[in-house]
């Protein structure tokens, strides 16, 4: 599983997933030990499959924090483990969980990759069921090589472990033959901006709403929606939509044209919404209630960005901003507050480390208040369905203007509001919070946020499509270009 930002220079090798600093790879019964419980998809499939009594072989788990274009030999060492390892002859069924957005270097689609590979291993009829990420830039590959595509509903990720149990469901329901899923999909040309992503809001939440009327229908298996990954520079890059009925073909397809439709025929509502930076920072300065919580949308770090971003910082200091949070990866930085000690002195320039697109490194000068382990454990339902983290080594620097600066030795997406509160900030207190993401953050921040602004900045992630150079797109997409498309002529 990784979300991979091929903008992004620096590839991902094996120890991204090897190492437990960075990612889990898990195997065996550990895999059920570590997730069960939690709110992941693999933690509902494991509950649904215990409950219907059902026994189960757990192979192998191997996830990344979201980052640039996997290496070639990481790949090929973990799909090669993952596909030798699963054997026709011990199981009736397969249960995948992939993310539907990584690029290797070698396979520009490189979750059809892994399943076409499982397909070949096991036979055209082994029932194989594959979760994928809302994020999912679904592919003719993908859908011809599953038997059933399950896509998380929302987003932000919070029904993570409600798809792993209808992956369960649904797999033993074709294991004992009593359902023969026959499937649609359509990709239309067009792409929906992450600042228009959240499916609790407008505009989006109109396509989610005609997606649940769908699955409701009894004669539907299965109803997906991706939304699509646009930093993954693909032949197939964009949003899709995917029904299943129990061999209904003429059903499957009406119900997938319908929804399909009415999201074309309201493209251009799902293009660009942010705020730039100086002005966000002064709606924030100025605002009578508090907190107010400023998602940096170009440097994602849940998209794989660099998270380190210092336009918000710089602006805040030039606006003489009091009382705020941010936080930054910077291990250099956070060596030395550990070297100074808790209650020392520090003068540091943190952030803009990583590469050139986030802005130059800030000068602060404050007070060590707290140095962590970075390890907390989140027992609410976050974006991803993940109850445990580690961002490493973690340092707390307080400035004269009140301003709290938490440095990280990892890099980790900010889906928990541990992230700052296990070392001490409480984020009712804060006149203005940055988050390096765009929905990703909002289960944790919204139960405190006076109100959340997207800004739109520069950097890998960022949200305005014209700083992208796509190379790969294999067909003219809105918003980059006004295609034409014929509903009929577009299904698989």
């Amino acid at each position: 599983m990784h979300e991979s930002n091929t903008f992004i220079k620096k590839t991902t090798p094996v120890e991204n997933f090897m190492n437990p600093h960075y990612g889990d790879f898990i195997q065996g019964k550990d895999i059920v030990e570590h997730f069960k419980g939690g709110n992941h998809e693999l933690s509902g499939s494991i509950d649904e499959l215990e409950k219907q009594d059902v026994e189960f072989i757990p192979k192998m788990c191997a996830i990344a924090t979201p980052s640039g274009t996997v290496e070639k030999e990481a790949f090929n060492q973990i799909v090669d483990k993952l596909v030798n390892e699963i054997n026709s002859d011990e199981c009736d069924g397969l249960i995948v969980n992939l993310h539907g957005a990584t690029v290797s270097e070698e396979y520009l689609d490189a979750d059809g990759e892994v399943l076409l590979r499982l397909r070949k291993k096991l036979g055209k009829d082994f029932p194989i069921v594959c979760t994928l990420d809302k994020h999912a830039n679904v592919s003719t590959k993908m859908f011809k090589n599953a038997d059933v595509l399950i896509v998380f509903r929302t987003c932000p990720h919070l029904d993570t472990y409600d798809r792993g149990v209808e992956a369960a469901k649904i797999i033993i329901e074709m294991i004992k033959k009593n359902i023969n899923p026959t499937g649609t999909f359509i990709a239309p040309p067009m792409m929906i901006n992450m600042t228009k992503q959240n499916t609790f809001e407008e505009p989006v939440n109109q396509i989610i709403k005609r997606m649940d009327e769908i699955s409701d229908d009894d004669s539907v298996i299965s109803a997906s929606f991706a939304l699509g990954f646009q930093f993954a520079d693909v032949p197939e890059l964009g949003s899709s939509f995917l029904v299943y009925t129990d061999n209904n073909a003429d059903l499957s397809r009406t119900k997938c044209e319908s929804v399909a439709e009415f999201a074309w025929e309201n493209r251009h509502k799902y293009n660009l919404n942010a705020l730039e930076v100086s002005e966000a920072v002064e709606i924030a300065k100025k605002s009578t209630e508090y907190p107010v919580i400023l998602n940096d949308v170009g440097d994602n770090t849940g998209g794989g960005s660099s998270a380190d971003s210092t336009f918000l910082l710089h602006e805040i200091i030039k606006q003489d901003v009091s009382n705020y949070c941010t936080v930054f990866f910077d291990p250099e930085s956070v060596e030395k507050c550990a070297q100074k000690g808790i209650g020392q002195k520090v003068k540091l320039f943190v952030g803009g480390k990583v590469d050139d697109k986030h802005g130059d490194p800030v000068e602060i000068e404050g007070v060590v208040k707290n140095i962590t382990d970075g390890i907390w454990e989140d027992s609410e339902i976050r974006h991803g369905g993940y109850t445990k983290y580690n961002q490493g080594k973690t340092a707390l620097i307080e400035t004269d203007k009140r301003g709290s600066i938490i440095l990280t030795t990892l890099r980790q997406p900010p889906q928990s509001i541990g992230q700052i509160t296990h070392i001490g900030i409480d984020p009712k207190e804060k006149q203005l919070i940055t988050t390096r993401g765009v929905i990703l953050p909002r289960p944790a921040y919204d139960p405190f946020a006076a109100k959340t602004i997207l800004v739109n900045t520069k950097g890998t992630t960022t949200a305005d499509l014209k700083n992208l150079n796509f190379k790969n797109i294999e067909r003219e997409i809105y918003p980059i270009n006004e295609p034409v498309f014929n509903i009929g002529t577009n299904n698989v």
